[in-house]
């Protein structure tokens, strides 16, 4: 019998290698907080410079919990995300809603002192130059506050699917 010689092992070295990289590369996205706005919530934001996850309580199976986290931007992709349609600026009627919310976050951290110091050391500045945007979808929602100096879009989720599959008894 022949063996098979150095080139195919080669080429099958370097196609093992290469689709190795694309199933990485599509859990990178699966797993990113982008590709989680876009899935739930129907929020196409650009790909940000840095990913920042500063809290998540989300579990995979059904996914249900909060998420907390950053997403910092270069100077291009904070043109773009300012051109998005939907910010609406902090005002005075508003900043009480949107400081409610950041609130409720506050309030769910886990004793875990280091989640606490995480949380921390990001936590939004709500001024009334700050954009935000606001998406319900069911019992979940989402809120998204821009802060254009910083370069960051501060992003606090909510998913409770457990509603969505549950009995109710009432008569």
């Amino acid at each position: 019998m022949r063996k098979p010689s150095k080139s195919i092992s080669v080429i099958l070295f370097i196609m093992l290698v290469f689709f190795s990289f694309q199933i990485i590369s599509v859990y990178q996205y699966f797993s990113s907080v982008r590709s989680t706005l876009k899935n739930n919530f129907s929020i196409d934001v650009p790909k940000p410079k840095h990913e920042i996850k500063v809290m998540s309580d989300i579990q995979r199976m059904p996914a249900e919990g909060r998420a907390y986290s950053v997403l910092e931007y270069d100077e291009d992709n904070t043109k773009k995300l300012k051109d998005f349609s939907k910010w609406k600026l902090v005002d005075k009627e508003s900043k009480g809603e949107v400081n409610e919310f950041v609130d409720k976050f506050r309030d769910c951290l886990s004793v875990n002192n280091n989640e606490k110091a995480g949380f921390n050391k990001y936590i939004p500045q709500v001024q009334e130059k700050t954009l935000y945007y606001f998406k319900p979808n069911k019992n979940d929602y989402a809120i998204l506050l821009f802060n254009e100096d910083e370069k960051r879009i501060y992003v606090l989720e909510y998913i409770d699917r457990f509603e969505k599959y549950s009995i109710s008894f009432k008569n």
